[in-house]
């Protein structure tokens, strides 16, 4: 080979070992470096130059180098082995190295050694190390009981909380469940659902969780909850299945315990035999502790001891020590944490035990009348109850005596209990069919058999006819007598108690000595007091609203004045009448409270309407018109709307004016001072006389609807048509302007013009609207017919009553 081709030989050389990323190094016989790749930089920091002629032991400790002597002087090199090589930094480096001897190749006449730095590889190893270090004494610490198992279902770990015994849990190791079941003498069924739930897990590709009991070495049952977890590989075969739970003994104890404790308060609340409840408190403390030996001992003079060495806790009634509740523990262990249960169940025992003693005590107070020795009311609705329940339908009559304050008033007291006691032995002894209950101070009540109602009654009056002689006076007695309907089905005591309670209501009210019980009369009365309730709560909370119904120049047809009215929309019983709920209103001193809104309401929209101020009437009641506050809230509403007296109307009616309360004159007087305008609504309906019209001073004059109906009709038509031609002539004649109400047709309103009628009102202009709809009329713009007249007539048809506030 010439100069030159051994030359380029030797620059391919460089630049092949130059691509080659592990270290190449070539020791001679003394061990020193001969060769060195260029990759010594990249691994040791050193340049190439700077290791040759190197011993390789200066970059070893002496421990290391004397290992790689050796290993060196092996005849066969080896795979790979791991040394720590010194960095040029002074760090140490970990290297996999493997040699092959060429000592005997005269070319070479050194060990060729290869190197590979393992130190990232050597840290990541060291971190799992630590890391499964770690995890595995986190495990075998863990009160959590850990176990895994291989594909097979075969055990390869389980942490000391899984299984206790250092030996069991050596030897489960390699086993599957059947055969740990048939090794420890376990129920095989466990083995059978533990093998289903691991297919189970990993079939579905998620965990699984169940419950299982075992026994224990003292043939107690161990709960436990179980979870089977499964992990799976990258080829998506299951790799290795977790097991994990924990023991649930106590709790499912407790929760037995709860139970039975739960099921002795039921019991005792149910009024059930002392024993079955005391057994129920015995077994829950058997069920808390199923090694100990448990009793409850309960004995007169309290001599009976505890267990010995065993312990117990008192049970008391009152202060007095009855008996004690008593647990002996197993030979083998302790129950330390026994007491604090056992001192609470006897707690509980005590409880029962001490209300048992008083239960008859308690029966008589509750269910006996003190005085007569009568049951009371409550024992007599429970026993009516009872004869319901049983298919019976008594009657219930309840007698009332008259005046007996006035017994107790005039003979004292004693004499008057004295009367209730003879009145009790009296019904008693003469209606031995019935039974008999004092329903309260001086009334008595009567369940009366099916069917026997009438003659009762009859006897009633027989029974009470003679005198009582007591405490040496005679008393004659009367009375009142409410007697219910015969009972139904499925009817409640309560109610049919009420009945007769109603009844005698309606006795006393009416002055009778007898009264019965009227559903339609009573349902009347109940809706009226309920519809009240919401009425006040409906106005509380602001569901009372105004519409208004525009009154129009008879002649022009142009927007004159609306009229408020007030309406009342029930969230369940949708719009109720006005002529109801006012009436309701009128019976209390709410109608004082919704009158002053209503014109406060008016006022304030009148003031603010589109265009300027528009006139506004609004009706007043006859309890407002009596009221000293009227005049003050009639101002109070104009002060605070701004709008201009004249431009509120107030609608009478001849009723009120004919009010015997308060001067009627005066009070107009007063109003009539504020400027405002005072109108007769219904004129000719109630006491109509012309010498009203010359006596008050009034403003305007509105014909009643009745009188308008008739215009143009055959029947009545011109006697109708007669009065309203006067009624108009006549009101001009005292300088009142005449409104006609309830136009529904086109003949009705030009028979009106032609009559000089001024201002017209009804349906066939428009039904009362909302404000909203109102807005749109304005002063000077033409009314059209909001509706035909056959759909005012039908309208009218189904609204029989006049529109009111």
């Amino acid at each position: 080979m010439t100069a030159a081709q051994q030359e380029e030989l030797e620059t391919v050389s460089r630049n092949i070992m130059a691509l080659v990323t592990n270290l190449v190094l070539i020791l001679d016989s003394e061990g020193k470096v001969a060769y060195a790749s260029e990759s010594v930089h990249h691994y040791l920091g050193y340049e190439v130059m700077s290791v040759l002629g190197q011993p390789v032991v200066n970059f070893l400790t002496l421990e290391e180098a004397a290992r790689v002597k050796n290993d060196f002087a092996e005849s066969s090199a080896p795979e790979w082995r791991h040394y720590q090589v010194c960095h040029q930094d002074g760090s140490w480096r970990d290297l996999e190295l493997t040699w092959v001897s060429l000592l005997d190749d005269p070319l070479v006449a050194g060990v060729l050694v290869v190197a590979r730095d393992i130190t990232d590889e050597m840290q990541i190893r060291q971190e799992l190390a630590e890391q499964k270090k770690f995890y595995q004494t986190i495990l075998e610490d863990l009160p959590y009981q850990v176990a895994v198992l291989d594909q097979q279902g075969r055990y390869v770990y389980a942490n000391p909380a899984a299984i206790g015994n250092p030996e069991v849990r050596q030897g489960i190791i390699g086993l599957t469940d059947a055969e740990y079941c048939r090794w420890r003498g376990h129920d095989p069924q466990l083995a059978a659902d533990r093998q289903r739930l691991f297919a189970e897990a990993t079939r579905s590709r998620r965990w699984v969780n169940w419950e299982e009991a075992i026994r224990d070495p003292n043939g107690q049952f161990r709960y436990h909850q179980r979870h089977y977890l499964p992990i799976f590989g990258a080829d998506g075969q299951l790799d290795r299945m977790i097991g994990y739970g924990r023991d649930d003994t106590n709790r499912q104890r407790r929760l037995a315990m709860n139970t039975r404790q739960t099921q002795a308060l039921r019991l005792c609340a149910q009024g059930a035999p002392l024993q079955e409840v005391l057994d129920q408190i015995l077994n829950a403390l058997e069920v808390s502790f199923p090694q100990a030996q448990a009793a409850l001992h309960l004995c007169e003079d309290a001599t009976c001891g505890p267990f010995a060495p065993g312990m117990s806790a008192d049970i008391l009634a009152g202060a007095v020590r009855i008996g004690a509740l008593e647990l002996q523990p197993p030979e083998t262990g302790e129950l330390a944490e026994a007491q604090p249960v056992l001192d609470h169940l006897a707690g509980l025992a005590s409880m029962v035990i001490e209300r048992d003693l008083h239960l008859k005590q308690l029966e008589r107070l509750a269910y006996v009348d003190g005085l007569t020795d009568l049951m009371n009311r409550p024992a007599f609705v429970r026993a009516l109850n009872q004869t319901l329940a049983g298919g019976q339908h008594p009657t219930v009559i309840i007698l009332d005596l008259k005046h007996f304050r006035n017994v107790n008033r005039l003979y004292g007291h004693a004499t008057g209990d004295a009367l209730l006691i003879a009145v009790a032995r009296r019904l008693e002894h003469d209606l031995p069919e019935c039974s008999v209950a004092r329903a309260g101070g001086n009334g008595f009540a009567l369940l009366v058999p099916r069917g026997s109602g009438e003659s009762t009654i009859t006897a009633l009056t027989q029974i009470m006819g003679p005198p009582f002689a007591v405490r040496g006076e005679t008393l004659y007695v009367k009375y009142h007598i409410g007697v219910g309907p015969e009972s139904q089905s499925g009817e409640d005591a309560e109610s049919v108690v009420q009945q007769a309670e109603d009844a005698l209501y309606r006795s006393k009210q009416l002055g009778q000595t007898v009264s019965r019980y009227d559903a339609e009369e009573y349902a009347v009365e109940l809706t009226a007091l309920t519809l009240e309730a919401e009425l006040r709560q409906a106005f509380a909370n602001r569901q009372l609203f105004l519409v208004f119904q525009p009154l129009v120049q008879a002649r022009s047809g142009r927007l004159h004045a609306v009229e408020a009215l007030l309406r009342w929309t029930h969230p369940e019983r949708g719009a109720i009448s006005p002529q109801v709920f006012i009436a309701l209103a009128e019976q209390s001193d709410l109608i004082l409270d919704i009158g002053g809104w209503v014109l406060r309401e008016a006022c304030q929209q009148a003031a603010a309407w589109p265009g300027g101020p528009v006139q506004v009437s609004v009706n007043v009641s006859a309890r407002q018109l009596e009221s000293p506050r009227f005049r003050d809230d009639v101002q109070s509403a104009l002060m605070v709307s701004g709008l201009p007296a004249h431009m509120l109307e107030l609608e009478l009616t001849e009723s009120m004016l004919m009010s015997p309360g308060r001067d009627v004159v005066d009070v107009l007087e007063q109003l009539k001072a504020l400027k405002v305008r005072l109108a007769l609504d219904d004129f000719g309906t109630g006491y109509s006389s012309l010498a009203y019209l010359n006596r008050f001073p009034l403003d305007v004059l509105k014909i009643d609807r009745s009188f308008i109906q008739g215009l143009g009709l055959e029947t009545y038509g011109h006697k109708n048509l007669a009065i309203v031609r006067s009624t108009i002539a006549l009101a001009h004649e005292l300088e009142l302007q005449v409104v006609a109400e309830g136009i529904e047709t086109d003949l009705q309103r030009e028979i009106l013009v032609d009559l000089g009628c001024d201002l017209l009102q009804g349906y066939f202009f428009s039904a009362p609207m909302p404000l909203e709809q109102a807005l749109a009329w304005r002063f000077g713009e033409s009314l059209r017919p909001a509706e035909t007249s056959l759909t005012c007539l039908m309208r009218w048809t189904e609204t029989s009553h006049k529109d009111l506030h």
